[in-house]
């Protein structure tokens, strides 16, 4: 995957020159423009992406016995099934809402418990080292605390569990993981039940143990986990979804939408969140699925807000307080405006500093601790320490070593102790003027606590950390504005210090995360202002432009550079547009003819990975559909029981297997190959037709297609492979998600060095052809149709993948 702003070292890629349309033949190009793609990279110098990850196609399975499955519905139940799908939107909602309740209550009473085993200490004073202080006062707060901490993470991390398991998964930030599911990468367990727990309870007591870090992510990962939980409530007999992995990622959106407005109570941000981070294929349907699932969510988060405050129950409106509180006064000149824009820019630059020290962090720890074990279990302990016990230090140290509780503290030094949303609620509404020394000292180190605590093994999110450290810095631009501007050049400015510190908090957010109309949007609704939207537009606007001249947003980056998940982004590369599909395709592919040998599709089974087979035409080598891994084993499963085989010397059956049989929600029968050879093996020389289950649906494109066009519509429609075509018509290779995806190479030069020069004479045999070998289109064909699975040799005891239900949702990338 490349990239490259920032000085990102990359494979210098082979493109079409002038003399290709001046004459030059086509075996000659072949031989010179080789793209060395994801695909490629891995086939050479093995695995990248994290274990376990998979495509999911979102495209509809159009076959004949799908469109008889339509025919015989009851449409009198139109109407029953749409009134599910908002009864399952308004659950999702408000899953949503009672997590968020729950995680707010817990915070609130780890934290009031925290405290007063802090009273306890100073109250029970012991003068050690001529400090007014008990001796086991900073270890007590900070080995709580950790032990605390550690303790939710060590259970997440078991030394033999094997990669990407649930707790692996729970025990990071939740938003990437969600990002890639709704863009078309699923994880194991990644919205599992256990995975819930572990974030849900895990966040509480990070937060709690006083680390840099916030709710929304878990709870971004919690909303998302409950939508794919309510899709597990037969929505295949509730909603009957035209297409099913569709109906369970636009679930699962609400749920992450709903996890966003539960968590800051702003509806409209939130769905705005959704659009702008998280789905690649939205339309109108969808986002008022969105709305309706994340006002539901935003319901029961402010109706347990007002009682939190002492207002009645069931009390709604101005009066109930909105998470970062309202300001009594926004008034702003226009000359303001020129400080509002570096404030952006310095928020940008601080952003883009943050990722590529988290970026140089996440690599060494990579390296170094490990996605699990003891290493981790120790990491997490050490980090919490240090910070617990800075924050818990610097108020003692600064007040003498004198016995002060949390309430006799002044309001710069309550910073370090209270909870990342009070202390920004501090900064926002404050009428004092702050110590800007210690206000300083706590910028910093809030920035460098939550640099080093991004990727540490606990639920965590940067939304809070990211909005508090800016806000501390723009409350400092703000006081120095106040006293040296205003006060003493006597300059035409209004805004208040804490204005300043949500135009602060905006920029440090925008340039670390690159959000931008969600973020402004969330911002107004969380301070009940929307006449300051303007400065907050330029702000995240001008400082996302900043951040993405130097490097990604912290997202993306963890995404791409760090997990090298085979993520598609927004947009393709322009080097794209000189590529053709051809320079990218996978080939020889492995094919299925509409008459098959049982024999032949136990083989397919046994010696490959993927999810979809081409079928062609008998005797031709042009395509009549695609069928799917998951269709493919329900007919060896199902077939002879449902009279669907038959042997060489009879008639072909006119009966078919039903939809609802090979959609079922029950497991597979066989998991390996093997169980499938000694389910069949009286009916190895039995033949079956696949024209009704194949998808006559599947879109193609031919091979001198821009590689750039076949990226959006290979993102833009959720698909999973894409047939290529030559120009008769005849299939000549597919394209999959990772063939689209240009290699980047950052290990040492003479590595680099040699994946360059291979990958520029095509020696990745294979994916590549021989250049003797592809002298002609006929020749391409006749290699497909000898079924060649040199690509992947598998045993049969392999097993195969255990995905139920739905299209698109098992085998290889």
């Amino acid at each position: 995957m490349r990239h490259r702003r920032g000085g990102v070292r990359h494979v210098q890629l082979p493109h079409w020159n002038s003399e290709v349309s001046n004459g030059v033949s086509d075996e000659e190009s072949r031989a010179a423009h080789n793209a060395l793609t994801f695909a490629r990279w891995e086939e050479k110098t093995g695995p990248k992406a994290p274990h376990g990850c998979e495509s999911v196609s979102y495209e509809m399975y159009n076959s004949e016995h799908y469109l008889e499955h339509l025919r015989r519905q009851d449409e009198a139940k139109q109407f029953k099934r749409g009134a599910a799908r908002w009864l399952f939107l308004c659950i999702i909602g408000l899953g949503a809402g009672l997590v968020a309740v729950f995680v707010d209550v817990s915070i609130d009473k780890v934290f009031e418990i925290k405290m007063r085993i802090n009273d306890e200490v100073y109250l029970s004073v012991v003068p050690v080292f001529g400090l007014g202080w008990h001796s086991h006062g900073p270890c007590k707060c900070g080995w709580d605390s950790g032990l605390l901490c550690g303790g939710a993470s060590s259970r997440q991390r078991h030394p033999g569990a094997p990669r990407l398991r649930w707790g692996a998964v729970a025990g990071s930030a939740g938003r990437s993981w969600i990002k890639c599911y709704l863009n078309g990468v699923d994880f194991p367990s990644v919205v599992g039940i256990h995975t819930l727990l572990a974030k849900a309870v895990g966040i509480v007591f990070s937060v709690g143990a006083g680390l840099p870090c916030g709710k929304e992510g878990p709870m971004i990962h919690s909303g998302a986990i409950i939508g794919a939980m309510v899709s597990s409530l037969r929505i295949d007999e509730t909603i009957k979804p035209l297409i099913r992995t569709q109906e369970v990622r636009d679930l699962v959106a609400a749920g992450a939408a709903s996890g966003v407005a539960a968590a800051f109570g702003a509806p409209l941000g939130s769905v705005l969140f959704a659009i702008e981070e998280g789905t690649s294929h939205m339309n109108p349907r969808i986002m008022m699925r969105l709305f309706v699932a994340s006002s539901v969510a935003t319901l029961v988060s402010r109706l347990w807000a007002g009682p939190k405050e002492g207002l009645p129950v069931g009390l709604l409106g101005w009066r109930v307080p909105v998470s970062f509180g309202r300001f009594a006064n926004m008034d702003y000149y226009i000359l303001e405006f020129a400080i509002f824009g570096l404030m952006a820019i310095g928020g940008g630059l601080l952003g883009a500093l943050f990722n590529c020290l988290n970026k140089r962090l996440s690599l060494w720890r990579q390296r170094q601790v490990g996605p699990r074990g003891h290493r981790r279990f120790l990491e997490v302990l050490f980090v919490t320490f240090v910070i617990a016990s800075f924050n818990f230090l610097v108020p003692v140290l600064a007040t003498d070593g004198g016995p002060l509780m949390i309430e006799e503290l002044p309001d710069t030094l309550a910073l370090y102790w209270d909870t990342g949303t009070k202390s920004m609620k501090s900064l926002f509404h404050g009428q004092e003027d702050y110590d800007l020394r210690y206000l300083s000292l706590f910028a910093v180190m809030n920035f460098i606590f939550a640099c080093w605590n991004y990727g540490v093994g606990v639920p965590s999110g940067l939304f809070v950390p990211s909005l508090l450290t800016g806000s501390a810095f723009g409350r400092i631009i703000g006081q120095l504005v106040n006293t040296h501007l205003i006060r003493h050049q006597n300059l035409p400015l209004q805004a208040h210090p804490g204005t300043y510190a949500l135009i602060g908090a905006c920029a440090m957010l925008a340039g670390t995360a690159r959000i931008t109309i969600s973020l402004a949007m969330i911002l107004m609704e969380t301070c009940g202002e929307a006449e300051f939207g303007l400065p907050i537009f330029l702000a995240v606007m001008v400082a996302k432009w900043t951040g993405d001249y130097f490097n990604r947003g912290i997202y993306d980056l963890h995404i791409v550079e760090i997990k090298r998940v085979p993520f598609l982004e927004p947009q393709p590369e322009r080097d794209m547009i000189r590529l053709q599909v051809r320079d990218v395709m996978a080939r020889p592919v492995v094919t299925l003819e509409l008459v098959c040998k049982i024999s032949r599709l136990v083989e397919v089974l046994a010696h490959t990975s993927h999810h979809a087979y081409p079928v062609l035409y008998p005797g031709t080598h042009r395509m009549a559909g695609m069928l799917s891994q998951i269709m493919l084993r329900r007919i060896l499963e199902l077939g002879a029981d449902q009279g669907a085989f038959y042997g060489a010397r009879d008639a072909a059956p006119e009966k078919v297997i039903a939809w609802a049989e090979m959609t079922s929600v029950h497991p597979f029968r066989c998991k390996t190959p093997l169980q499938y050879e000694k389910l069949l093996s009286g009916h190895m020389d039995e033949y079956v037709r696949l024209g009704p289950y194949i998808n006559r649906n599947s879109l193609f494109v031919l091979k001198y297609t821009s590689v750039y066009a076949c990226y959006q519509i290979f993102r833009q429609l959720g698909l999973r492979h894409l047939p290529v075509l030559g120009m008769d018509g005849r299939l000549v290779g597919i394209v999959t998600r990772k063939d689209l995806i240009l290699a980047e190479v950052e290990d040492d030069d003479s590595d680099r060095e040699e994946v360059e020069e291979e990958a520029a004479y095509g020696t990745y045999s294979a994916w590549c052809p021989r250049e003797d070998s592809l002298d002609s289109e006929e020749e391409v064909g006749s290699q497909i149709s000898t079924h060649s699975t040199q690509s992947l040799q598998l045993t049969s005891e392999r097993t195969l993948e255990d995905a139920v239900g739905g299209m698109g949702g098992a085998g290889g990338m």
